[in-house]
């Protein structure tokens, strides 16, 4: 399967959206949260909330205990429980309580990485062929959400401040959720590659 190949096929290009979904979001998320910490109410310190980001260890258990998970409920099912989870971390970081906000931190990560985690080995399992070029399909979609999400965030930060960065990662979220459950959908119709147990 050429390039142009792995581009058509829908559940594939949703799986690379995906991939520039969750990065975009979680980007957008670490970099502006930052600026809430350090304003009013909680005015931390710079090198106190730096300390946030110790919460991606999360993303080592979750990574493993989700690819459990995945062996026994199949792809779909937690693809879509990841994208429930980001996206309920994200709506906790509104509340104003610290404590919450970093509950919050902490599930949006636990969501992300297992996220990430299922869409990733879920495109070496459908490209029967080049799956090297699919998995680097993949990644390009994910850094490009990097860099365009993080930068779009600044400007709802600009202009809406935290609630205006939460709206847009939920709106991004939604469109993920979207995708997943078209994907969940797709794996239940006829398709060359149901016989073979790859959708």
């Amino acid at each position: 399967m050429s390039l142009i190949g792995h581009l058509r096929d829908r559940k594939l290009f949703s799986l690379f959206l995906i991939g520039f979904l969750l990065l975009g979001s979680n980007v957008a998320l670490f970099n502006y949260i930052v600026y809430v910490l350090l304003g009013p109410p909680y005015s931390l310190n710079k090198a106190f909330a730096s300390w946030i980001f110790i919460v991606m260890i999360v993303g080592i258990f979750s990574s493993s205990f989700i690819g459990r998970m995945v062996d026994r409920y199949g792809y779909p099912k937690i693809l879509v429980m990841n994208i429930f989870i980001v996206i309920a971390g994200a709506l906790f970081t509104i509340n104003s309580m610290l404590a919450v906000k970093i509950l919050g931190i902490a599930l949006f990560t636990f969501g992300f990485f297992g996220g990430h985690s299922v869409a990733s080995s879920w495109v070496g399992r459908r490209a029967l062929h080049n799956k090297a070029q699919a998995s680097s399909l993949y990644l390009f979609f994910y850094y490009a959400g990097s860099s365009v999400c993080g930068t779009v965030g600044g400007l709802f930060w600009s202009a809406f401040h935290w609630l205006g960065v939460v709206g847009m990662i939920t709106f991004m979220l939604l469109v993920a959720l979207w995708l997943s459950g078209y994907l969940a959908r797709s794996v239940k119709m006829p398709d060359k590659r149901n016989e073979k147990g790859l959708n």
